[in-house]
Order: structure tokens, then sequence, then C-alpha cells
């Protein structure tokens, strides 16, 4: 019975943390404003999957430079906690070291479906009079990149966006790929190339173009002239990697705008954020938020809204060089070792004091389920059960994969070699594990 209060005492709390601390997260980047009338709309079934989706939001928009901290700092609390739970259960020690690795290893199962799984995040409900564009995405022509282009709209859609710019790596046949049937009225051509010294640049235009050797490893001047000429707009990307290149030399070269905001690269430093904002607030260029979206291990939390304007499509309408507001739901993460040290429960705070308490209730019952299952059944029979149906799910992605590999032989399929064996590894432990609870144990 102390066990019951003792939990509800702790709903209770977070319960009070939520009300007294909750804040929606929801910035203008460009101008650092916390906006209040913008809504985000997440996914029914997150509802019913609360504690994964949390988990799964939490290390998706995470600082990257962060995770190898986390990761260890979870694997220590995970040993220290399936330790005590096995000497209260009594367990013998051959339990305890399978209990153990179990825990371990379902917590990388779980990081890896994070990554494979089609999480959808949340949908911003477009304001009247606005536009909503993502300027970065790939296709599977690019290197590392496994859903086609029609997925890759779907996507988009799902998060609240309008118009897109297919970005492909030196090569535009992604958005050649479009399939009949598509309102392609909004989707439009772009390419991300490099120069001659590793900078970045997007090119987006209105209509098709030939990807030939006048934008491939060319001085920044001539792919911007190149481009100008072309009636291209030219986007600086990825800039906290260029070494030998100050961003201000890219306005004094006529360049349209910067790249502010990455979503699969959230470790750029405040300081070269803010100085990009500043650049662009004094020269009149664009900043953009992007989502660099790959197909896995993404999820978009960041949105570019233009005003419309004499029913201009999205390329035009940034011609006409608008003030865009990089909207973004970003929770900021305290990059210190006392964080890092106690990461569960930082996790556990931070989502308390930024999701909406239907989602922090519908977690704590999930919660309160598992433990129900661990404490009333024998525990290595529910360790058994769940080891072979984790077995049985990386098989079924196992096979997925390799029909990707299949169906796409002619493109780049990194990502999909990769998974290949991540999921087939992961596949062949737990089977191990399975096998390993016997029933006698």
């Amino acid at each position: 019975m102390k066990k019951i209060y003792s939990f509800i005492f702790l709903i209770l709390v977070c319960v009070v943390l939520n009300i007294i601390f909750y804040g929606s997260g929801i910035v203008d980047i460009s101008n650092g404003i916390t906006i209040n009338n913008i809504i985000l709309q997440w996914p029914i079934y997150r509802f019913f999957i609360e504690p994964f989706y949390a988990f799964a939001y939490y290390v998706l928009t995470m600082e990257t430079t962060g995770y190898i901290y986390a990761f260890i700092s979870w694997l220590f609390w995970i040993v220290l906690f399936s330790i005590l739970f096995c000497k209260y259960k009594n367990l013998k020690l051959k339990s305890t070291i399978i209990f153990c690795f179990s825990a371990i290893f379902f917590f990388c199962s779980l990081c890896a479906a994070v990554i494979i799984l089609p999480i959808s995040g949340p949908k911003i409900i477009v304001p009247d009079g606005y536009k909503i564009a993502d300027i970065h995405f790939n296709t599977i022509s690019a290197k590392d990149r496994v859903s086609s282009i029609s997925s890759s709209i779907k996507f988009h859609k799902k998060q609240g966006f309008t118009d897109f710019f297919v970005t492909d790596y030196n090569d535009i046949t992604g958005y050649k790929s479009i399939p009949y049937g598509i309102n392609s009225e909004h989707v439009f051509p772009a390419i991300k190339v490099n120069t001659e010294k590793d900078e970045s640049l997007i090119l987006l235009s209105q209509e098709p173009f030939e990807c030939n050797d006048d934008i491939k490893n060319k001085s920044m001047e001539e792919i911007i002239d190149f481009a100008h000429g072309n009636d291209m707009l030219v986007i600086a990307a990825d800039c906290w990697k260029y070494n030998n290149t100050k961003i201000e030399q890219f306005a004094d070269l006529e360049i349209d705008g910067f790249e502010i905001y990455n979503c699969r690269h959230r470790h750029t430093e405040e300081n070269i954020k803010q100085d990009l904002i500043n650049i662009c607030n004094e020269n009149n260029l664009l900043m953009f938020g992007t989502s660099d979206w790959h197909g896995l291990g993404c999820m978009v939390n960041v949105w570019n809204l233009v005003k419309e304007k004499e029913n201009k499509n999205m390329f035009d309408l940034l011609k006409d060089e608008p003030k865009i507001k990089v909207i973004a739901h970003d929770i900021k993460d305290g990059q210190s070792v006392i964080r890092y040290v106690f990461e569960p429960f930082y996790f556990l705070y931070m989502y308390i004091t930024t999701t909406q308490l239907k989602y922090v209730l519908s977690f704590y019952t999930f919660i309160l389920i598992c433990f129900a299952l661990l404490y009333t059944k024998p525990v290595m029979r529910v360790v058994r059960r769940a080891a072979l149906l984790l077995s049985a799910f990386f098989s079924l992605w196992l096979f997925f994969f390799i029909a990707v590999l299949k169906y796409n032989f002619f493109y780049n399929v990194m990502i999909s070699q990769m998974m290949v064996f991540v999921v087939g590894a992961f596949a062949v432990i737990w089977l191990i594990v399975w096998s390993s609870c016997d029933k006698n144990i």
C-alpha cells in the first residue's frame, strides 16, 4: 500500500510542477521572442504511446554534442536501478545478470526504435495569411537518404508545411522523380553544393535546371554569379563548419540568406547563431530554419512563416526578401556536468515542465502499468516474452531495409546498408536473450 501512496504522491508533485513551471517553448528564433499565438497540434497516436513518444522527442531534439554524455548517464542509472530491483526481488545471480543486460539492451533498442520508426513531430497550424516553407530536405537520390520524394512530401504536410524545396547534394534527380498525381506547384527544385573551400551553399530555383560543372567545386563568387544569372537564390548552409571563411564575407558577396537553425545539427553555438541573425538583420538577408530531413533519426521542430502576398508562389515571395518568422519548438538544453550526471532526472523534469498536462498523466499511466507487470508477474517471464516481441520487431525492420536495398539498387544507399546490419544484430541478440530465459530460471 505504501508503494501506491508513494506513486500517487509522485504524480501530484509532477502535476504541481507542470502547473507552476509549464511553458510552451515556442520561440521566434529570428528575434528571440517567445510566441504565444502559435498552435502546435501533436499526432493523435501520441496519447497512446506517450512514454515512447516523450523519449523519442527528447532524443531527436536534444543538442547533438551531448549524446555521448547523456547515453553514458542513462546506462549508469539503468544498471544501478536494475541491480537494486533484482536485489529487492531476490533474484538469483544468473537472473540478475540477464535482467541487467536486458535492461541495458532494452534502452539501446529503444534508441534504435526512435531512429527507425516514422515518428511525426508536432504540426504547426498555419496562421491566416502565411505560407510555411522548408528549403532543405533530401530524397533517396542523396547518399544517406531512405525515403522517396512522395513520402517526403507527405511527411512535410503532416508537419504543417505548405511549400518545399527538394535539396539533394549535387543532384536534382529527386525533384524530377515527383510522381504523377502529386500537386507539384508547391514543390520547387533546389540543390546543395560545396565550394572549392568546402563551404555549403543551397541554390533555390523556380524552374528545373541542369546540374553541371558550372556549380560544382567552384569558388563562392562563381557559384553566386551563376545562381543569380539563372534567377536563383543562394542560401549559406552549415555555417558552423566553416574554418577558412568568416561569415561576414558572405554578405559582401551578395548572398541571399543564411540557414540559422538545422534540425539535424542542433549543436550550433549560440554566438555563431546570433552572429548569423545579426548579419541577416543588418543586410536585409533571408533567415531559415531547416529540417534537413533524410528519412531517419530526425524530428522537425522548426518552421519558416512567410507572409502571403498577391497570390505569389513561395519562390517569388522569397525573391521579395520578406521578413521570415523562424518558429521553433526549442527547449533549451543546459550543457553542464551536473545535468549529464543526472540526465534521466533532467529529462523527466524538462518533460514535466514543457508538456501539456494530459500527456504527463498519460505518461504515468503507462509507467504504472509497466511496474504492475513487473511486480505481479514473474520477472524473468516478462523479460522472456518482451525479448521475443523485440526480436520479431527488429526482424520485420530487417526485411524492410533489405527490400529498400533491393528496389533501390542503383541509388546510394548508405543508411540502408548500415541499418540492415544494426537491426539484424538487434534481432539476433534479443533472440539469444529469449533463449537464455528458460522457463525454470
